[in-house]
Parts: structure tokens; C-alpha cells; sequence
């Protein structure tokens, strides 16, 4: 098998596009669809579906791009053991990840993972879902973090783990509508001062049926913002109800500043690592990576 055939498939897989590859690879396109053509050819196999808007792996290509993975993993280790390269966990830690995740989540342990490393220089980009993907496809951030995953074919998502939920409310609000039941209570509060949500929320289908499982009914809305930070802000100011994860408010029930709503059916959602495909993060990004959950293999 030609190395050099895998090595353009791989470039390809990545892109999703054979003209992203070709520029990458400062070949021309023919070429590059060429030796795709080649090792198909050679090997007996279809490895892409084709379209004209790019390329997807089949079945079997999948299983040839993972293999690749760990091939040029190998290859690029080898060739740092013979030229005497020690990889050491400093320098630009590039990632990006949305708002409420940096400010209520990732402070602390990037603080313990600089006393650690005091070499590393932690650079963050932030956004929202499609942002935080972007800056991984199209900048050097290695990683992204985020609770929304954004579907395209050169990205890989891994679960890094489940955050709970919690409902919200100013405790005033809770006071001032307290009825015979919780149930009662709640729907007061959202009749009287609304729900403050993301934009769009009960337009898109996951979020609809959350919030209809959470609720019973859509309720009333009474602020959007894209914002979780700011959903936060305007829900302290006694602005409304808002569903937000645990990890943002958890000091602000404990202090008593917001009160937790008890529901029948809380969630808890998923925190996505997101990596562009055949992306092979540095060692001060896999260190990181294993500060957060120990208990995990990060050798990607």
C-alpha cells in the first residue's frame, strides 16, 4: 500500500473537500483525486461518498481514517524520539469554549493547572456553539468545550462528562407567588414575570421539548438572550424563571441569592470535547485535558 495515497485520504477526510486538501497539500486537485482514485482502486474499496457539496466517509472509510489517525500519531512520535524531542508541557494552552463554561467552570481548574505548570499560557477564544467550532476548525485552537454540539463531518466529539440542571428564580418571586404547590408557584411566576431563555429556544426542536418536559406547557417568555451569563444576571435582578446548568449557580443557592425550583423533571446535558478529525492535541493539551477528568485515557 502507498503511504503517500493514505496520507492524501487522510487530508481529505479531515477537510471533508477535496479542494480544502489540495490547498493544504499545495498539490492540484487532479492529483489529489487521483491518488484517492488510486488507493480505492488498489484496495478494492470505496472509502468516500461523493457529492458536490464535499465528501463523507463510508462505513469502511471510517474505520481506514482512525487507523490513520494512529499511524501518523506513531509516525509523527517516532520521528520526535530520533531527532531527541522531549515534549514538555508549557507554552500556549489554545482553546475555545462559550461563556458560561469559561467563567463558571474552567476558572478554577485552569488556576490549579497553572500552579502545576507555571510555563503554560492558557488562550482562550470564546462564543457561542458555531463560533467555538470555527475557532477550532479555522485558528490553532486545539480543543473546544461547549454544551450545544454543532454537526459537521470534519469534527469529532467526545463526552467529557454530564453537567446537572437546576430552575431557577429570584427567592422574592418564589415569596411573593407562593401558592398550594410547587406546580402552582411555578407557573405563577412564569405567568407574572416569564421565562428567560436563549433566543430562538422554543423554535428548535431539542430545546422545545426540554422545556415542555420541564414545564408541562411552553411558557411565557419574558427575556432571550443568547447569553448564559447574562440569563444568569437578569434572573438575579428578580427578572424571571431560567434553566441554567448547576455549575453556574450552585453559590448563588447555597448563599441563598436565587432559589432552586424543584421540578419532576430536571436534565442534565452533555459537555462536549470538540476536535477537528485528525487532530493530534499537544501535550499541554492533553495534560489539561486529564486535570479535568483523571479517570480518563486523553491520548488523542
Amino acid at each position: 500500500m502507498e503511504l503517500n495515497y493514505l496520507r492524501v485520504f487522510f487530508e481529505v477526510a479531515k477537510s471533508g473537500k477535496f479542494s480544502d486538501a489540495a490547498r493544504k497539500m499545495n498539490i492540484s486537485q487532479s492529483a489529489l483525486s487521483r491518488s484517492v482514485a488510486l488507493l480505492e482502486e488498489s484496495e478494492g474499496v470505496t472509502l468516500f461518498d461523493r457529492s458536490k457539496k464535499g465528501v463523507a466517509l463510508t462505513p469502511k472509510g471510517q474505520e481506514v481514517f482512525h487507523l490513520c489517525e494512529q499511524l501518523f500519531r506513531t509516525e509523527k512520535e517516532i520521528e520526535n524520539l530520533c531527532r531527541g524531542i522531549q515534549e514538555k508541557c508549557e507554552g500556549p494552552l489554545r482553546f475555545s469554549a462559550a461563556d458560561h463554561v469559561i467563567n463558571d467552570y474552567l476558572v478554577k481548574p485552569l488556576h490549579e493547572f497553572r500552579r502545576k505548570y507555571n510555563k503554560v499560557v492558557p488562550s482562550i477564544r470564546s462564543g457561542t456553539p458555531d463560533e467555538v467550532i470555527q475557532a477550532v476548525l479555522n485558528t490553532d485552537c486545539e480543543f473546544g468545550l461547549l454544551f450545544a454540539k454543532v454537526n459537521l463531518p470534519n469534527v469529532e466529539y467526545r463526552i467529557l462528562h454530564r453537567e446537572a440542571m437546576a430552575v431557577v428564580c429570584h427567592p422574592r418571586l418564589w415569596k411573593e407567588n407562593k401558592s398550594s404547590s410547587n406546580e402552582k408557584t411555578l407557573k405563577a411566576i412564569l405567568k407574572n414575570y416569564g421565562y428567560i431563555c436563549s433566543i430562538g429556544a422554543l423554535l428548535e426542536t431539542r430545546p422545545s421539548r426540554v422545556i415542555m418536559e420541564l414545564f408541562g406547557e411552553a411558557p411565557q417568555i419574558g427575556l432571550e438572550t443568547n447569553s448564559q451569563e447574562s440569563q444568569k444576571r437578569f434572573c438575579l435582578a428578580g427578572e424571571g424563571v431560567a434553566y441554567l446548568s448547576r455549575f453556574m449557580v450552585a453559590k448563588e443557592i447555597e448563599s441563598g441569592k436565587l432559589f432552586e425550583i424543584p421540578v419532576d423533571h430536571p436534565h442534565s446535558f452533555n459537555l462536549w470535547l470538540a476536535t477537528a478529525k485528525g487532530k493530534h492535541l499537544s501535550l499541554t493539551s492533553r495534560m489539561f485535558l486529564k486535570h479535568l477528568r483523571p479517570d480518563m485515557e486523553w491520548n488523542v
